[in-house]
């Protein structure tokens, strides 16, 4: 908000960046309405694999959220305490939005249902899961790290916000999807737990632009005006 009570339109639009960002990465949900309400046990990265419906309609929207979150980034590191644990924030993100997108041009070779067993798709089928991995494991550590540089600063929502994503979506969410995917008989649990996951990244993205639009917002002026002064 403006001195004069107005909402402050770049506020507006860091907003606005963040929403369509969170519920472009948790596309499945698109998919699912599409499909008639149907697929929801289905592990969310074989929705995108040739010859799915809505395959290039969900690695489109994987790499405009890509976009719209490193878009978000200045704002986050200008509200952030100066130190290296912004640095890894900023850095971390960077590489979450970096892996979703190699994993969105190099989609897992085989849809729901089909056996990734041939020869001649496992070089893809292990660029996908590499950068996939490596992109959510990084946006969890930038998560911690962001939970660890607000301990002090604040504000308590964010630093809270971090904290139970971080345990929930990171940690606990993930050991579920491993634990039963690993089992030899996984079930419509294994696509619960991932889209816990996923919608903890969604969350974490609405954080961020929250953070962007409140705390960055207000820091990235006072930041431009030093530089200047500085010169």
């Amino acid at each position: 908000m403006t001195g004069t009570g107005r909402r402050d339109p770049r506020a507006v639009a860091l907003l606005l960046v963040g929403s369509v960002a969170a519920l472009l990465y948790a596309n499945f949900l698109l998919d699912w309405v599409l499909r008639g309400f149907e697929g929801m046990d289905d592990v969310v990265s074989e929705l995108g694999a040739a010859g799915q419906p809505h395959a290039v309609l969900l690695r489109v929207t994987d790499v405009v959220c890509a976009v719209l979150v490193v878009a978000l980034l200045p704002w986050v590191r200008a509200g952030l305490p100066r130190g290296p644990l912004r640095e890894v924030v900023v850095w971390a993100t960077v590489l979450f939005a970096v892996g979703a997108a190699v994993a969105a041009f190099v989609p897992t070779p085989c849809g729901p249902d089909v056996a990734c067993t041939a020869a001649d798709v496992q070089t893809q089928l292990r660029v996908h899961d590499l950068s996939s991995t490596a992109s959510d494991a990084a946006l969890y550590v930038g998560v911690a790290a962001a939970w660890l540089a607000t301990r002090r600063a604040g504000p308590g929502w964010f630093r809270r916000t971090a904290f139970w994503l971080f345990w929930v979506g990171g940690v606990l969410s993930s050991a579920v999807f491993r634990y039963v995917d690993s089992s030899g008989e996984p079930g419509w649990e294994v696509g619960a737990a991932q889209r816990v996951h996923i919608i903890c990244i969604s969350a974490w993205i609405v954080a961020l632009a929250v953070y962007a639009a409140t705390v960055g917002l207000r820091a990235r002026p006072q930041q431009v005006q030093t530089a200047g002064l500085d010169r």
